[in-house]
């Protein structure tokens, strides 16, 4: 029997021995500070980490000190077990030279930063977290801190004045930084995630004098007032004898509506590796992108052909030669970027479980919540307030709505009971439905400091993503909250929410409004707007899926 045994552990031994060299291993594209690098030799991927070669290290924009095969960060206390990370030799294929590979995913997490990993385009993108901000009371300045280097923009808006600040490739904590300090000259601050990708700071001020700045840094300073220059004397040139006409920079055009298959496609003529920040606006819906280009005036397009998707294309001049494209939309699509080598595709298609009528579909209704899950709470005097009777509230009224329409609702709960989270999408995925919906409120930890209706999809779903933006168009009608926009639920958590990685079919979790405002709240509670909310959410549903 030894005999055998050793056999086994021999052959075992072999077989681990004469592996592929990179079997595993796949090529993978790294997003830092916005921007998609490009490696020689690139990045790998095992199916959990990045393996970075050590040489493309800096790009990162981590503080490290290299000790043979190893990292120290210097960041961290030198008797914490995390300051050391291991390198790792890497063959991406059999005949490559191996490489020295740093994990990313394990070095950002360590200095506080956060990744998300884009299957459908094999990119990790690495965010750093905004760790404080700081108003400073003796002078006109803001202090910045990062868990690493950003890429930060200042540029300035007027009526009412105002000092914006964008981080890229920041987010914000699950526990965002308050602004700290005060100054005379700053009468409100506003610190959010202005998309996945970017921190907006937004300081309204007394007085502004227009400005535009840019850097790479972790802590800086950013000075709130800027000086008028001194008067210079201008210099008299002797005029040219035979000046050179400039070479004229060709000016941005509309791209064309190109019909796909499945929709239709926008072919925008954009630097490689260039990836333009996409926002997704109500009301009407929108989508926005800025992408490089010269413009002097607004070009303007209309379209009324059926199957289109979009009534009209607008390109505005923006700041920093960008032109911002702004795509109005008969209905909510599925929207995708497509990168190519010398042009970036925006395809837009109709969204899964789209089509048909209302009547036709199978949707679970999720009260947030129950039973001994309270949620959000606000006690006023002997008055206590929870979150779990507003959404119940809430969710029957749309469970009955759509229930008039002829489709076919199922309720995760329909009194105050205990419902897990596992057991919400299971309901949901055994049902085969075609929507989930999870109803909420929201809450922070500062009474009165943020209002407004939030719907969050998973991750980077662009069908979800088009089923938040078909209902919050119609909420934001008739709420009178601010509309907080449609979010990816990696903003909160890197593995997202719970309800909604686990849903199989389009998914969001709304939050109507946050109960620790007062205003939010009055209406929250009020049957009234509980009833016009429910009414929102059905029309939403029935354009996403009618388109009209």
């Amino acid at each position: 029997m030894r005999g055998i045994a050793l056999v086994v552990w021999l052959w075992g031994l072999l077989c681990l021995f004469s592996q592929p060299a990179g079997e595993g291993l796949k090529e993978a594209r790294l997003q830092v500070r916005g921007e998609v690098l490009t490696l020689t030799p690139p990045p790998l991927w095992d199916g959990r980490e990045l393996w970075l070669p050590v040489k493309h290290l800096e790009a990162l924009g981590i503080v490290v000190e290299r000790e043979g095969e190893r990292l120290r960060l210097p960041q961290l206390p030198a008797d914490s077990p995390s300051a050391t990370l291991l390198l790792s030799m890497k063959q991406p294929a059999p005949n490559a030279p191996p490489e020295l590979c740093v994990p990313v995913r394990d070095l950002v997490r360590r200095v506080g930063g956060y990744t998300r990993w884009d299957e459908a385009t094999r990119t990790l993108t690495v965010l750093a977290h905004l760790k404080s901000a700081r108003l400073q009371e003796n002078q006109p300045t803001l202090t910045l801190q990062t868990s690493f280097t950003v890429k930060w923009r200042v540029f300035t808006l007027q009526d009412p004045p105002r000092l914006v600040i964008d981080l890229q490739g920041c987010a914000l904590p699950e526990q965002p930084p308050q602004l700290e300090g005060s100054h005379p000259e700053v009468k409100t601050a506003r610190i959010a995630q202005f998309d996945p990708q970017t921190v907006r700071l937004v300081l309204e001020t007394n007085t502004l004098r227009e400005r535009n700045a840019e850097g790479v840094d972790s802590q800086w300073e950013i000075a709130l007032v800027e000086s008028s220059p001194s008067p210079q004397p201008v210099a008299q040139e002797a005029p040219a004898e035979s000046p050179v006409p400039a070479t004229p920079t060709p000016t941005f055009q509309l791209p064309p509506l190109e019909r796909t298959p499945d929709g239709v496609s926008l072919r925008l003529p954009v630097p490689p590796n260039t990836r333009p920040r996409m926002l997704f606006l109500e009301d009407p819906l929108r989508i926005v992108l800025e992408v490089p280009g010269i413009l002097q005036e607004t070009l303007q397009q209309q379209f009324d052909e059926e199957g289109l998707f979009v009534r009209a294309i607008r390109a505005i001049p923006a700041e920093n030669g960008l032109v911002r494209l702004v795509l109005e939309l008969s209905r909510a699509v599925s929207a995708n970027l497509m990168p190519g080598r010398e042009s970036l595709a925006l395809n837009l298609r109709l969204p899964r479980n789209a089509g048909g009528a209302l009547r036709q579909k199978i949707i679970v209704i999720d009260p947030g919540h129950g039973g001994n899950q309270t949620g959000a709470r606000w006690v006023e005097g002997k008055r206590v307030i929870n979150e779990k009777e507003i959404t119940l509230a809430i969710a029957l009224k749309v469970a009955e709505k759509l229930t008039r329409e002829g489709a076919s609702v199922i309720l995760t709960r329909a009194e105050d009971n205990t419902v897990g989270l596992y057991e919400r999408t299971a309901l949901a995925n055994q049902a085969s439905a075609h929507f989930f919906v999870s109803i909420h409120c929201d809450s922070n930890s500062r009474p009165n400091s943020v209002s407004g209706t939030t719907i969050y999809y998973h991750k980077d779903n662009a069908d979800s993503r088009a089923l938040g933006q078909a209902i919050l168009n119609e909420m934001v009608k008739v709420s009178g909250l601010p509309s907080r926009g449609v979010r990816s639920d990696s903003m909160l958590y890197q593995s997202g929410l719970a309800v909604l990685r686990t849903s199989q079919m389009p998914a969001v979790l709304i939050e109507v409004g946050y109960l620790n405002h007062a205003t939010d709240r009055a209406k929250l509670i009020d049957p009234k707007f509980q009833e016009r909310i429910a009414e929102a959410i059905v029309r939403g549903l029935k354009k996403y899926v009618e388109g009209r």
